[in-house]
Formats: structure tokens, C-alpha cells, sequence
């Protein structure tokens, strides 16, 4: 039924602005569809006050808004449990609905978005949110090590997942895009080198299957960090013993097993032991 809404609504609009020259009508549908667009962007409420989100800007991001509380309560607990003046870096940032809740509990963050419809709207949601003095949007890939390369797009809708960098499978295996765009990327060590940044706190990491890549870069990062939230699916699951464990146990940090299990069931929580 929505789609067939959608069908005669956008009819309609053609034939109102049918009229119009070239230019008015394109200048009309512009203005028409920002002020869609405003209008509709969904207030969250959260514990720390509300969260806007522009869920006009695509499917993935439409849900995650609707569904923010439900859809993984264990992350928002690890971020409820941040002391006063912590720092986090959110990897895989998306666009940017939990580094804005972290933002608003106080916390200092690095939110990294290298998928470019993405980060666009994560900037947006910063200044919709007047968050921008407390997050600092970067976009830019993590990996094992620091280059030009692709990222290789699963979907171009603005919050969508399963892409992956250059030469590397999503966490399913799959390896068949539909786009490369051009990416720089870093260790995490490096970049913490160059620009000298301190290593965050607390250190979140959601993408996508190259999480075991951004570990292998990160040793130092990770001698200094309290904890970590990563996201393990798939083959990442399956790998887990070998791609995720060995670097941080190596850095002193132990899985807290009672969050495997609890709310969404993708992400694992590592603390300082």
C-alpha cells in the first residue's frame, strides 16, 4: 500500500508542477523535498534528551531511528556506564545517532564514517542536534594499514551496511558490490601518531566484517583503552578465536561474556583486566 501511495503522490506532484518551467519546477520539488525532509525528522527520546533523526534519508536509517532503544540495549548500557569526561571513538559511526547519545550523556567523541552518503548525514545530524562542538565528525577508513584505497559500497542509502575495503569480503563473505569509492584509510596507530590524538577511553567498532583488520592496527591504541564494543557477525563469529581474541587479550582486555548473550546478540564487550 505504501508503494502505491508513494506512485500517485509523486503523479500528482508531477502534474501540479507540470506548469512550471524547467528551472521553477526543479527549484519547487527541491523545496518540497527539504521541507519533507525537516518535517519528518523523528524526535528519540533518550534518558539524556531527545535525538532528531532524518529518517526521510534512507530505509537503514529510517529504522535504526524508529528503533534506537530496542535494537541494541547493550550498547547504550556500555555508553550509560561511561564516567564523566570519557572520550570514545566511534568506528563505523554510521550516521551518527549513538555518538550523538554518548555526545549528549557528556562524552567526548571521535566519530569515523568513511561511506560518504553516510557521513553527509552525520554531519547533518550534529548540527540538527547542536552537537558539533562535542563530536568531531572524521571520514575516513580504519584497516591493518595506512593507504589510498576503495571502499566497496554494499548499497548507497545513507546508514546502509555490508560494505568492506578494497579486496576484502563484508562479514558474510560476500564480495560482490555495487560501487568503489575512493578512501583513505589508516592503522589506528598511525593515525593516532600523526595527528597526535590520545587514545580514547572507550573504543567502539561496527564495520562490517573489517574489524579483525582494524585490531591488527591498532596494539598500541589498545594498550591504553578501557574498553571495547565490537560487532561480531558471521564470519567474524566463526573467526573469532583468530581474528578478534588474540589482539586484544594481548592487550589486556577480556571479553565480559554476559553481554554476548544479552540484547541484540552482535556485540561483544572487552574490558581491562
Amino acid at each position: 500500500m505504501s508503494r502505491s501511495m508513494a506512485r500517485l503522490l509523486h503523479g500528482a506532484v508531477n502534474l501540479l508542477t507540470a506548469p512550471q518551467s524547467a528551472i521553477r519546477r526543479a527549484m519547487t520539488l527541491a523545496r518540497l523535498a527539504e521541507r519533507l525532509d525537516g518535517a519528518q525528522a523523528l524526535s528519540i527520546p533518550t534518558k539524556y534528551g531527545p535525538i532528531r533523526a532524518l529518517t526521510l534519508r534512507g530505509p537503514h536509517l529510517a529504522a535504526a531511528a524508529v528503533g534506537f532503544a530496542g535494537e541494541e540495549p547493550e550498547l547504550l548500557e556500555w555508553i550509560d556506564g561511561f564516567e564523566a569526561g570519557s572520550t570514545l571513538w566511534d568506528v563505523g559511526a554510521a550516521t551518527g545517532l549513538f555518538a550523538i547519545y554518548a555526545a549528549k550523556k557528556g562524552i567526548k567523541v571521535m566519530a569515523f564514517e568513511p561511506k560518504a552518503t553516510s557521513f553527509g548525514v552525520l554531519v547533518e545530524h550534529l548540527a540538527l542536534n547542536g552537537a558539533g562542538d562535542d563530536v568531531f565528525p572524521v571520514c575516513i577508513a580504519f584497516s591493518d594499514k595506512t593507504e589510498f584505497t576503495h571502499l566497496q559500497l554494499h548499497q548507497m542509502a545513507a546508514g546502509s551496511g555490508g560494505n568492506s575495503i578494497e579486496g576484502q569480503p563484508n562479514q558474510f563473505g560476500e564480495h560482490r558490490f555495487m560501487f568503489n569509492q575512493g578512501a583513505l584509510a589508516y592503522s589506528m596507530d598511525d593515525f593516532a601518531k600523526i595527528f597526535r590524538f590520545p587514545a580514547p577511553d572507550h573504543l567502539k567498532i561496527d564495520v562490517d566484517g573489517v574489524e579483525g583488520l582494524i585490531l591488527r592496527g591498532a596494539p598500541g591504541i589498545l594498550q591504553k583503552v578501557r574498553s571495547v564494543l565490537i560487532e561480531v557477525e558471521g564470519d567474524n563469529a566463526a573467526e573469532a578465536a583468530q581474528r578478534i581474541d588474540p589482539p586484544l587479550n594481548a592487550a589486556g582486555l577480556i571479553e565480559d561474556f554476559s553481554v554476548r548473550t544479552a540484547g541484540s546478540g552482535r556485540n561483544r564487550l572487552y574490558r581491562r583486566a
